[in-house]
């Protein structure tokens, strides 16, 4: 699904892991404003994805890779980013309320407002 616009849509409580191991490449994709509170995004590769304003809540993004990713007024509260890469990824105006792995313990981050 490479640089696929999913501009506005819905997809809470999706399951983008797969069984086989593989992992899902949503490289580039736009998802602004995207709803996908409570999917399951296991190692899913968001790098340079447009996730601006979305909701991501409660989210697994346990080993996700969201270098480069624009997350700009993103709500990631609840969710687990345990050793997610976030390198270069605009993190202004994210939410980080009630988060599974609390940033501190999972790398060092720089926001810049």
């Amino acid at each position: 699904m490479l640089c696929a616009s999913l501009e506005g849509a819905s997809l809470k409580g999706c399951n983008f892991e797969d069984p086989a191991g593989s992992r899902a490449n949503m490289e580039g994709v736009n998802m602004k404003a995207v709803q996908m509170e409570g999917s399951q995004m296991f190692g899913i590769n968001l790098r340079v994805a447009n996730l601006r304003n979305a909701n991501l809540q409660n989210c697994d993004l346990r080993g996700s890779v969201l270098a480069g990713a624009d997350l700009e007024n993103c709500d990631l509260s609840g969710c687990d980013l345990h050793e997610a890469n976030l390198r270069g990824a605009n993190l202004k105006g994210v939410t980080f309320d009630l988060m599974v792995t609390p940033l501190h313990m999972s790398q060092t981050l720089s926001v810049s407002q």
